[in-house]
């Protein structure tokens, strides 16, 4: 089964100063958030409050290297997809807190929808509804994620580039697929020539958690998918401990 996350971070104000309080996590709900935003961020929590309802985050785990919390709520789907006279549908969501990197991970929920438990997550915590941050990634990550994919026997399969000056053209959007696209000379000279990465698929070596490979593609604003099968716990923590250490500071 495909794994969708979405990585996040703690903004580097607040890195080293979340707090887990089991009381203020099972309190935090939208409206305190709303009431406690300032400025141009306060719309975006307004407009949570209005495809979210009922929503609650509760510590579920306490693991050596993380903490696992529960999301639940009723979320406004779409309206072409709307039945009857309810647009909200109750729906469930995991997410992670790293414990070392305050790296925060939501599980197979999509951005509106992570971004309800992020900002529970983050006004228990902290304080501050806004505390925690897209992870996101520039051409200079990427180079670092390709770098360390060919220097432990991994491989690229796929990327997006945009903005590409090549033998005298310059292209919006040119995307390149095949099995080893680091053997190709073309996939070089394009990926210097370009000034935007917008995403990559890979595949990494085998990890030390289960001696086989990931299959995973990975976004400029943390979206992460990965396509191998009976995916374990232990080995999505690897490959976040491999991305803490290449993207470092990387939120913004």
């Amino acid at each position: 089964m495909i794994k969708n996350c979405i990585i996040y971070r703690y903004s580097e104000k607040f890195k080293d100063k979340w707090e887990i309080d089991k009381n203020k996590i099972e309190q935090s709900n939208l409206k305190d958030c709303l009431e406690k935003a300032k400025g141009l961020p306060k719309p975006k929590i307004k407009a949570l409050t209005e495809i979210a309802r009922n929503e609650k985050i509760l510590l579920e785990e306490e693991r050596d290297e993380l903490y696992v919390f529960g999301v639940s709520c009723e979320f406004r789907v779409p309206k072409l997809l709307a039945a009857g006279a309810s647009p909200f549908v109750p729906v469930n969501y995991k997410i992670w807190l790293r414990k070392e990197n305050s790296t925060v991970v939501t599980f197979d929920a999509g951005r509106r929808l992570s971004g309800v438990g992020i900002t529970l997550l983050a006004y228990a915590t902290t304080g501050d509804p806004f505390s925690i941050e897209h992870l996101k990634l520039d051409k200079s990550d990427f180079i670092k994620l390709k770098n360390w994919l060919l220097a432990n026997d991994g491989h690229i399969r796929r990327i997006t580039l945009q903005k590409i000056e090549h033998k005298d053209m310059k292209f919006k959007q040119i995307v390149l697929s095949a099995n080893q696209l680091e053997n190709s000379d073309l996939f070089l000279q394009l990926l210097n020539s370009s000034q935007v990465i917008t995403n990559m698929s890979f595949l990494t070596s085998p990890l030390n958690a289960s001696n086989r490979p990931l299959c995973c593609r990975i976004n400029y604003w943390g979206g992460l998918t990965i396509y191998t099968p009976n995916l374990l716990d232990s080995e999505i923590s690897e490959l976040l401990k491999i991305f803490e250490t290449l993207f470092q500071g990387d939120v913004r």
